[in-house]
């Protein structure tokens, strides 16, 4: 699984997090969640959302993933679901001299590999005034 966005903890668990009008909601697809004040969002898959006040989150974050390949950090841009392959992403011309990559965008460069042949890692990047929290 690649996770990839916006999250934070709540009550010991994390959910992703939207934001709207300055109002934070907690997101999720789990139905035992609506015995704990999250309410259905109509659409075309089952989602439930919870408003929350800053002060009740116990950490906030966004999840960047990443690959490593050749020494070098690549973005995942993404993962096609029909064929398992997940597309990376670098700016860094080194790694056109040790890897097969191909063009892609402006002075970018993308590989698409099998996703069971990477090894998906995250950088946690504190957001919503948790940068400045000392653990």
């Amino acid at each position: 699984m690649i996770r990839k966005g916006r999250f934070a903890r709540w009550n010991g668990k994390e959910y992703e997090i939207s934001s709207r009008n300055k109002q934070i909601y907690l997101a999720t697809t789990n139905p035992d969640e609506l015995r704990n004040g999250f309410s259905l969002i109509g659409g075309s898959t089952t989602s439930l959302l919870r408003p929350v006040e800053l002060k009740e989150l116990e950490d906030a974050y966004e999840i960047v993933p990443y690959a490593m390949l050749g020494g070098h950090r690549f973005a995942i841009e993404g993962i096609d679901s029909h064929t398992g392959m997940v597309k990376l992403v670098t700016n860094n011309a080194f790694a056109v001299k040790k890897l097969e990559l191909q063009p892609y965008g402006s002075e970018e460069y993308m590989i698409e590999l099998p996703f069971h042949s990477i090894n998906v890692e995250e950088d946690r990047i504190p957001i919503l005034g948790f940068e400045n929290r000392f653990v």
